[in-house]
């Protein structure tokens, strides 16, 4: 496996074991502090959310609306600096279950995230990650 793509699942595993364990700092630790991101749970806000704070704002908006948040990497592609990861995202709303697979679009460097988007299909965030 190239160095790369060695950094880019863990930092992967890293930020997805920090969101699954509710422990924000261990997930600030892998996002820079310029991030930039969109998030397909909040997608009805319409919200760009960017540095810390945007990270902070994001996750308190998603531990107050949802359950239960459970992500799981199914697959990941890496490119460059970029990758695509297959991601199963589960939570409880209301009492109901939702359950719903993603393609994550992201960007890194030094370790950490700069820029990431989420797709419904695999095809557009390697369109979408192409263009970083």
């Amino acid at each position: 496996m190239p160095p790369e793509t060695r950094e880019l699942r863990a930092i992967a595993e890293k930020a997805l074991h920090a969101l699954n364990t509710a422990d924000l700092d261990g997930f600030l630790a892998v996002v820079s502090d310029d991030v930039e991101f969109t998030s397909m749970i909040l997608e009805v806000e319409g919200a760009t959310y960017r540095g810390r704070d945007g990270v902070r704002v994001w996750w308190e908006t998603v531990r107050r609306t949802f359950e239960d948040v459970r992500w799981e990497l199914l697959d990941l592609v890496e490119m460059d600096h970029k990758g695509v990861a297959k991601l199963r995202a589960a939570a409880t709303l209301g009492g109901g279950q939702i359950d719903q697979l993603v393609w994550q679009a992201a960007t890194f460097s030094d370790g950490r995230l700069t820029w990431w988007e989420f797709f419904r299909s695999e095809e557009a965030a390697l369109a979408a990650v192409a263009h970083r």
